[in-house]
């Protein structure tokens, strides 16, 4: 984990409506992953707990995705739509897959074998919740994760390059996911903070009042997906509403560390 001292830093941007407003946020230090949580790091977790995950378990009955209830176990991916068929619906390229699950993220037919460095995905908000409590540690509020983010740029993180969602050029040497710790660390040496896959938080969403607080939680940070021509949220003021309970290929997490690591890190200091 890396430390990442108390801060005063200007949250939030004018850049979308969700953003604002802009104001003064005081945090104190604490402790968070160098980057994100892997598939070999939750693959322990579900083999030393035996834990599984509410994309496999079908546990989501409760969720409407385009008018559709969802009563077998998968998750929502990411699938590129024919070029021939243009259209600014996400709904063309978006798709609830049964058989998606963190264990094969592109649908039945995918596997993470070989992947073990990558960020886990098809994870819910409880999944990662669960995992972080595994390990004694927490997920980040939304104030903590965006000053841990600070002085991230697109330049240093994996998105999408070319027109979204036809084509991406890979131009930083990935099509589609990366492994964690690829690109240059931030300053206060975290990896993948902007790109790669959203990340949740502990903090539910309050901005939209259509939506339930309930069953929605902030998720921060932009994915392989943002682009210039369509998601420009590979930032690190960025936020966007998750069903709680509804996996996606493109979201993960990683966990931090308060009082007992903060309590050791004061100690030294008098030392």
């Amino acid at each position: 984990m890396v430390w990442v001292p108390s801060g005063q830093f200007e949250k939030g941007s004018n850049v979308y409506p969700e953003e604002s407003p802009i104001y003064s946020a005081t945090v104190s230090g604490f402790w968070i992953d160098e980057t994100e949580v892997t598939n070999d790091e939750f693959a322990k977790f579900v083999w030393e707990t035996g834990y599984q995950t509410e994309a496999e378990t079908g546990l989501i009955s409760n969720i409407q995705l385009n008018q559709l209830k969802l009563n077998v176990p998968g998750a929502v991916v990411f699938q590129k739509p024919k070029e021939d068929l243009k259209s600014n619906s996400s709904f063309d390229w978006w798709n609830y897959v049964p058989g998606a699950n963190w264990r094969h993220p592109d649908g039945p037919d995918s596997s993470i074998e070989g992947k073990g460095s990558f960020p886990v995905v098809a994870v819910s908000y409880m999944d990662a919740l669960n995992f972080a409590r595994w390990k004694g540690h927490s997920l980040p509020t939304e104030v903590e994760w965006e000053l841990a983010a600070a002085n991230g740029s697109q330049d240093n993180a994996n998105t999408w390059q070319g027109e979204f969602p036809y084509l991406d050029e890979g131009k930083d040497g990935f099509v589609g996911i990366s492994p964690v710790g690829c690109f240059a660390k931030n300053k206060f040496g975290l990896y993948d903070m902007i790109g790669n896959v959203w990340e949740y938080t502990a903090d539910p969403w309050t901005e939209d009042k259509t939506l339930d607080k309930r069953k929605y939680h902030t998720i921060k940070g932009g994915s392989y997906l943002c682009s210039p021509n369509y998601c420009k949220r590979y930032r690190a003021q960025a936020k966007q509403p998750q069903e709680d309970q509804l996996a996606s290929n493109h979201i993960g997490f990683r966990t931090i560390k308060r009082t007992h690591f903060n309590t050791i890190k004061k100690l030294k200091e008098k030392l």
